[in-house]
């Protein structure tokens, strides 16, 4: 069958059909992207819901990024110790509050109230203090306290310790007092892991008879 042979009556009924059927399908087509763009809004309102207090609680609460330090930034140890033994087997013990390595000299360490004891019972301490851990010496300053665990205690305001050889060396005044006397000197030195002390320079010393017989007893 051909378009002619069909009846006009039947033409002209199907027309407004066919307009009929596309201005639904127009409609239906706007319908449907309404609603895309209602789904769209209502689902990023609903995430924006969800994750505002989220990242609201983020911005407001502590930073867990990774802290990164600056290269040229020193690093501070807490409670250091360093250890060993000197030339005649005993052992040493270098402790401190803090201690910072120098960013020119690592080998270089600047301790606060750090201390110096050995198997023997000495025991050297001060304020402030300075461990050149390559050439192992260390120099205190300040209110410098030497005792030599057998009741003799000796102070003054800088002392170098040479820790490899056991000895103490002093550029400063020297005091102290022990179970034999007392003494004084401009410049010391204590040897032979405290065995020994020269003294230099406008020495005074007092000593007890009675407390060397009680010592030697």
């Amino acid at each position: 069958m051909n378009a002619a042979t069909i009846h006009p009556e039947a033409i002209n009924s199907w027309a407004p059909q066919r307009q009929r059927t596309l201005g639904q399908v127009r409609r239906r087509s706007r319908m449907v992207g309404l609603m895309r763009m209602l789904f769209v809004g209502g689902a990023a309102i609903s995430a924006g819901i969800l994750l505002g207090p989220i990242a609201a609680s983020t911005l407001s609460g502590p930073s867990f990024t990774i802290a990164r330090v600056p290269g040229d930034q020193v690093v501070t140890m807490i409670n250091p110790r360093f250890t060993g033994r000197n030339l005649d087997g005993e052992s040493y013990i270098i402790t401190a509050d803090t201690a910072r390595r120098r960013r020119d000299d690592p080998d270089t360490i600047d301790l606060t109230n750090p201390q110096l004891s050995d198997d023997e019972g000495s025991v050297i301490d001060a304020p402030v203090g300075v461990y050149y851990q390559d050439d192992n010496y260390l120099e205190l300053f300040e209110d410098v306290s030497v005792s030599d665990g057998t009741g003799n205690i000796l102070s003054t305001t800088a002392a170098r310790i040479y820790v490899d050889e056991g000895r103490v060396a002093g550029l400063t005044p020297l005091e102290g007092d022990g179970p034999l006397g007392n003494l004084r000197a401009d410049t010391y030195e204590i040897i032979d892991e405290g065995d020994r002390v020269i003294l230099r320079g406008n020495v005074d010393m007092t000593i007890y008879p009675n407390q060397r017989e009680s010592v030697e007893e």
